[in-house]
């Protein structure tokens, strides 16, 4: 990539939202798209990260195979809130470092950067634009039921209580996605790259 920076435009919702379906839409038009959830999952394989990891919440934080056990740390940092953010502190850094890196490979006008905790973690100031998904919590939770199924009831209502609420989220958010079933994420999306272009527009 040259000197110039892409245009960078931030994906978030709540878990279950859908945020990485209407991702997939801008990926198929040849959008390069970073997903924060994946990496951060890639992330925990790391020596130096799951020395940190298993230090923090004990050798139970992974699987005989090497890989996380998800459900134990998800147990863990979502009784404990200072539990959750000790990891935190642990994988946003790394996270950040990695995207940084990834960005500077690109050679694309705009990229997305796919994030649960976009305004949590305050990642949404460093982008250009925002785009909040929003879904009814029945449709997320029957989502989760399919994707997720070893997530509890209870593991998904504390997942949900931990993040800004939708409501909050729509106060920060520049642009908003309705994945109800009733509404076209891909005319959402073509929607969405009018304003994007006409704010790359302005900015020239």
């Amino acid at each position: 990539m040259g000197d110039k920076i892409p245009f960078q435009l931030g994906i978030t919702g709540g878990i279950g939202s859908g945020k990485s379906v209407f991702a997939r839409i801008f990926s198929v038009m040849g959008v390069p798209v970073y997903e924060s959830d994946q990496e951060t999952k890639k992330l925990y394989l790391r020596t130096d990260i799951r020395k940190q990891v298993i230090s923090l919440l004990g050798e139970g934080s992974y699987r005989p195979d090497g890989f996380p056990d998800t459900g134990f740390i998800a147990d863990k940092i979502y009784r404990e809130p200072g539990l959750r953010n000790a990891l935190n502190a642990i994988l946003h850094p790394a996270v950040a470092l990695q995207y940084r890196q990834w960005l500077e490979e690109q050679n694309h006008p705009f990229v997305l950067k796919v994030a649960a905790l976009l305004f949590e973690a305050d990642i949404a100031r460093q982008l250009d634009f925002t785009a909040l998904v929003i879904s009814p919590a029945s449709l997320r939770k029957e989502r989760l039921a399919v994707r997720d199924p070893q997530r509890s009831s209870s593991q998904v209502e504390a997942i949900m209580a931990s993040q800004l609420s939708d409501e909050e989220k729509l106060k920060r958010a520049d642009f908003i996605v309705y994945n109800d079933e009733k509404n076209s994420l891909i005319a959402q999306a073509n929607t969405l790259l009018e304003q994007i272009s006409k704010k790359q527009r302005n900015e020239a």
